[in-house]
């Protein structure tokens, strides 16, 4: 992985280490929501469309969505093999065939007679076996070794689909028949198409697009013109009345001097002007690069408080290693300061989230660090070194337009005192004011040059970096049929290794469901109509067999696809004290209540909706979250054996 990839995992671990414990609320550490149009349906839409976004919905683990979305595109016209075989699916994903109402079950059972209206094809086929699954449902005691071989010879897209959505339907014999090809598959699935070097990027935020602090404006003003103008212009008139002074005798050695006085002056003007400048501009970026104590610390959890946190964060990581760490902190410091001030005051009033900002501050930090290594950092003070030849030259022209000025200053006096002595009081004056003037002019108008090259060298790596990060986060963010697979794979493996445990197999269970909540402190992030997906989970595993209930508790690392932690239990049906579910908004509670332990707190604490950003109201995001975790069923399955215990369960395996 990069270092872009584990700088991105290294600081949320350095944000936050916690875990989820029994009772806490669930917290969230960062949330995204990305751009995409995979779930986006308007009004005016084709049922074309609409069946495609549910079928989107549906490969992503939306059932109640995709079944709204198919159900009104075969309503608008778009009714073939292939519609009606996904929205057989959505129907039957993530519920057991008891949820079913009778209204779906019997329109379940009219299948058959849909089937006589299409052409046959590939579609047509396998929504024939799908009602031959469900008429075994019907049938307990029919052989379904028929089915299954029929089942076996699909494609394996349409096998893959009907065994997964159906996985709740299909229980006893025939899941026992075809489990070993499902956890397999998911075993070889599981880390496929580089998960852990893939799924951070999901919890990645899109880069904010790069910002510049523009060069502060030249600053000469009309009255500037204006107070340069007049002093230039008496002091051109002071020294052409002391040069026609001169020209009443006509002397050559005043003459002389006087010509020589001028070439210094301009040799001088000229020397002195570039020295001045560049010992300004020195100052100013040494300035810049100095480390000075704050003034006031930024508030904590405040936008400038998280700037400061990752800076830090980043200028520990990009450290060099040995003596030169010390050296690195130190020369260093001054710059950081400059920029991370620049971040703040670039970003901060925009109320833009504080994680997409972050790319600019590594990239920034790195940026210092290469500066730094190939000796750059200061490469401001060769720029504005004033060479000694520079200093000798403006010191003796200085020194020697004095000289002149005296033999000049005393002609002109024998000439005409009065006059002379005006000139040479105005000339100083308005020398003084016009030179000082035109400097300020000249290095406003360089200094702005300067800034401006500056600025455009800078927008233009920032832009690069911020093109490579953009599209390197495209090109490797998995999709959300990628992280349902994943996620799906996941569930499977953990329902496996709860089989092998307790040495079950798929005939011994009669029902099972899987609570699947957020770990404290873990990153969400979602596309815009999709569900909230979430770097960590809990998953509580429960297994109704005739005997009791089994429960296995993991949680689950999604980046690395790893599970963690270990806890599990076993109580009968008569244990079962009852079951609480205490509703708060679109927030749930289970309080599952044993007669011979302590009462089980669940959270199940589902985020805020994001009204204005994507249109989606906090009703509709909520629902969509809770039935992409099969919240549903599993409310049910755990309400039933509360409620009638044992004959839930006798009148489950009977159905």
């Amino acid at each position: 992985m990069s270092d872009e990839n584990t700088s991105a995992t290294d600081e949320s671990a350095s944000i936050t280490t916690n875990t989820a414990e029994a009772g806490s609320n669930v917290g969230i550490q960062a949330e995204e929501v990305h751009n995409s149009n995979v779930y986006i349906t308007s009004i005016g839409d084709s049922p074309e469309r609409k069946y495609q976004v549910g079928v989107n919905y549906l490969k992503d683990g939306v059932p109640m969505r995709a079944r709204e979305l198919i159900g009104e595109a075969i309503a608008r016209g778009y009714d073939n093999a292939e519609s009606r075989f996904h929205w057989s699916l959505a129907m039957l994903s993530k519920r057991s065939y008891r949820e079913l109402s009778a209204d779906e079950r019997e329109r379940l059972k009219q299948l058959p007679e849909h089937l006589k209206r299409f052409q046959r094809d590939e579609w047509v086929h396998a929504l024939e076996v799908l009602c031959e699954l469900l008429e075994h449902l019907d049938t307990p005691g029919r052989d379904p070794s028929p089915t299954l071989k029929e089942l076996q010879n699909l494609p394996l897209h349409q096998r893959e689909m009907i065994t997964r959505h159906c996985a709740l339907v299909l229980t006893g014999g025939i899941k026992d028949s075809i489990w070993a090809d499902v956890w397999k598959a998911a075993d070889q699935k599981q880390h496929a198409n580089n998960r852990s070097g893939r799924v951070w990027a999901y919890f990645e935020p899109d880069p904010v697009p790069p910002r510049t602090r523009h060069p502060e404006p030249n600053s000469v003003t009309i009255g500037d013109w204006i107070r340069v103008g007049v002093a230039t212009t008496l002091f051109i008139w002071s020294l052409g009345l002391i040069g026609w002074l001169l020209l009443q005798k006509l002397e050559l050695a005043p003459v002389v001097a006087y010509c020589g006085m001028l070439m210094c002056g301009a040799v001088a003007t000229r020397g002195g002007f570039e020295w001045w400048y560049k010992r300004c501009r020195l100052l100013k970026k040494d300035y810049e690069h100095a480390s000075l104590p704050r003034l006031r610390k930024a508030p904590e959890g405040g936008f400038a408080s998280k700037v400061d946190h990752d800076f830090q964060h980043y200028i520990n990581k990009y450290a060099p290693n040995g003596e030169d760490r010390s050296s690195w902190m130190a020369e260093t410091s001054g710059t950081f300061s400059t920029l991370r001030d620049e971040v703040v005051e670039l970003y901060r009033e925009d109320r833009i989230s504080f994680n997409r900002v972050r790319w600019l501050i590594r990239f920034l930090v790195r940026d210092v660090r290469r500066r730094w290594e190939q000796d750059l950092l200061f490469d401001y003070r060769r720029q504005y070194h004033t060479s000694l030849s520079t200093k000798i030259r403006c010191l003796s022209s200085i020194a020697a337009g004095v000289l002149m000025s005296c033999v000049v200053i005393a002609a002109a006096v024998q000439e005409n005192s009065l006059l002379a002595i005006l000139g040479a009081l105005i000339s100083m004056a308005g020398g003084r004011i016009s030179i000082r003037g035109w400097w300020y002019i000249a290095s406003e108008r360089r200094r702005v040059f300067e800034e401006i090259q500056e600025y455009m060298r800078k927008k233009e790596d920032r832009e690069a970096e911020y093109k490579r990060w953009r599209n390197k986060l495209r090109n490797i963010r998995p999709t959300e049929t990628e992280m349902e697979s994943w996620l799906e794979c996941d569930r499977v493996l953990l329902i496996n290794e709860a089989l092998c445990h307790y040495r079950l197999a798929w005939r011994d269970i009669t029902a099972y469901t899987i609570v699947q909540t957020p770990v404290k402190g873990c990153k969400r992030a979602r596309v815009r109509g999709g569900p909230w997906r979430y770097s960590q989970y809990e998953l509580r595993l429960f297994l109704i067999t005739s005997g009791g209930v089994r429960e296995l508790v993991r949680k689950l690392d999604v980046e690395r696809g790893t599970f963690h932690g270990h806890e599990r239990g076993h109580f009968r049906f008569d244990a079962v004290s009852s079951l609480r579910v205490l509703k708060s908004g679109y927030n749930y509670t289970l309080e599952l209540t044993l007669s011979n332990g302590p009462t089980r707190t669940i959270e199940i604490t589902e985020p805020e909706g994001s009204v204005g950003k994507t249109g989606w109201n906090e009703p509709e995001l909520a629902k969509i979250s809770l039935d992409s975790t099969g919240f549903g069923h599993a409310l049910h399955v755990l309400e039933g054996i509360a409620a009638e215990g044992r004959v839930w369960i006798q009148q489950t395996a009977k159905t």
